[in-house]
């Protein structure tokens, strides 16, 4: 045991040596069962902890992280023989996946403690920028480094082949998560764990049941009633690697139903393995397909749609989308215009809890349209990404501020007062900073519109000023054109804008 534990310390050593680029021989390692055994175990360690540390308060650990952590190493083992049969060296087939998995701790646990980090220099910015894509970068070219080490002896040319078999086992890299689950070994509670009967969002039977199940939610929506402006409800939520985002959608559409009357106009576009058989993917398309048809139903002139977003986001506003193996397009604040506008809706109200949500005001605004979101455009929230962290500003909106306030103004104070007080005691920096903008016609708009019993979603009548032009775009493929209007509302609270 002694000796194996010495020969363990100095594969970990020749590794890192190997991971900073730095001189070292196959001659370095120690390649026998034993230390494939003891650096496989090592790996699974190192992510167990980076998973710990990710997952948050009230982590739950998980059993499916040990089968990723066998998967990944198959993969590795696989990979090694073909490319040791190939090139008729049957030892690569043990000194490649040793020589590999001694030389990536390191990036291993940089690609945990990295995203953990607080500071406010240029280099934490590059890191938030660029980080995933130097990490795999760097990751290729330890494989390719550790293909050409494993060669005994090298060939002539060696160089040519360590960086065929890097790049071979690399692929997974990018390609392992579009056909096998990337499950983490501690999780936040509600997060997905499988799919029901092990079903993938790919499978036939789960693509038929959702071209029904998209028909079927749209056509329960109940057209608009005649002398009342109506309130319709539409929870968008693209991330479904987390079911806590799904949860945060699920539980603002009750209390939209509930408590402003959105019962019966109301639905729910969702991404998530625990939903494939019973809610609508949450798409572009499927997208696009609600908001014609509520177009269709209401009447532009009076009635409001709200929109509430929520998933980790990241700079450019983008919200993410993810659902394997399905390749899916994110959503955008142009792209969401575009679906508005050719939707001939109106009135807008638009939640998005996303990081560098912010970001979404500028492209959306006009005079009819009230947008809210969770943080500032140049600023992620504290531990953005995390469904523990990203919801929080939607439970607050929802749940504390339009569940008990009597207007959008009021529930936006609630919220951004709650998530102010969350972050100030936990000492998480630097602050989210919800954000609210409305224009002038929508400001007037709400005025009417008040939280009440079943009929809360109801507003008389009144004849609004209308003035100005509007951001247009001309279709999905042009860029969207900026034409004179004339000046709207801006509020650095709802309680500026009365």
């Amino acid at each position: 045991m002694r000796h194996t534990l010495t020969s363990f310390a100095r594969n970990l050593v020749a590794g890192l040596r190997l991971a900073l680029f730095l001189p070292v021989t196959r001659l370095a390692f120690r390649i026998d069962l034993a230390q494939l055994v003891f650096l496989f175990v090592f790996s699974a360690l190192i992510d167990v902890g980076g998973d710990w540390l990710r997952a948050g308060d009230d982590r739950e650990f998980s059993l499916l992280g040990f089968g990723t952590e066998l998967y990944s190493g198959a993969l590795l083992l696989l990979v090694s023989a073909i490319l040791a049969l190939l090139w008729r060296q049957r030892t690569l087939a043990l000194a490649i996946p040793v020589i590999a998995m001694a030389s990536v701790p390191l990036a291993q646990a940089l690609n945990f403690l990295l995203p953990l980090a607080k500071g406010g220099s240029f280099a934490f910015e590059l890191v938030g920028m660029f980080g995933g894509t130097l990490f795999q970068l760097w990751m290729v070219l330890i494989l390719v480094r550790s293909v050409a080490v494993a060669f005994a002896p090298p060939p002539p040319r060696v160089w040519l082949q360590a960086i065929c078999g890097g790049l071979l086992l690399a692929a997974p890299i990018w390609l392992s998560s579009s056909f096998a689950p990337n499950d983490p070994w501690w999780q936040a509670p509600g997060a997905p764990t499988m799919a029901p009967d092990g079903m993938s969002a790919g499978s036939e039977a789960v693509l038929a049941t959702q071209a029904v199940l998209l028909d079927h939610v749209l056509s329960d929506i109940a057209d608009e009633r005649p002398a009342a402006t109506d309130l319709y409800f539409v929870g968008f939520s693209p991330y479904g690697r987390d079911d806590g985002f799904h949860l945060d959608v699920d539980a603002a559409q009750k209390v939209m139903d509930e408590r402003w009357g959105t019962t019966d106009r109301s639905l729910l576009l969702v991404n998530s393995p625990q939903t494939l058989l019973t809610t609508p993917f949450a798409t572009i398309t499927n997208l696009r397909e609600t908001l014609n048809e509520i177009g269709a139903a209401i009447d532009p002139e009076d009635d409001v749609v709200m929109l509430y977003l929520t998933s980790p986001g990241g700079k450019g506003s983008r919200l993410t989308a993810d659902l394997p193996p399905l390749s899916l397009v994110e959503l955008t604040p142009p792209g969401l215009r575009q679906l508005l506008d050719d939707a001939g809706i109106k009135w807008r109200i638009i939640v998005v809890s996303a990081c560098y949500s912010g970001g979404f005001i500028e492209p959306l605004k006009d005079d009819h349209t009230l947008i809210v979101t969770s943080s500032r455009a140049e600023q992620a929230p504290p531990g953005c990404g995390r469904a523990g962290e990203s919801t929080v500003f939607g439970e607050a909106f929802f749940q504390q501020g339009m569940g008990t306030a009597a207007s959008f103004a009021a529930a936006f104070e609630v919220a951004k007062l709650r998530v102010a007080e969350r972050e100030k005691g936990a000492k998480l920096a630097p602050p989210s900073e919800p954000q609210w903008w409305i224009g002038p016609e929508m400001a007037d708009k709400l005025s009417g519109l008040r939280r009440g019993g079943p009929a809360s979603g109801v507003m008389t009548r009144f004849i609004a000023p209308r003035h100005g032009a509007f951001l247009r775009a001309a279709n999905s493929s042009r860029r969207l054109t900026l034409l004179p209007r004339t000046a709207t509302m801006r509020c650095r609270s709802p309680s500026t804008c009365r």
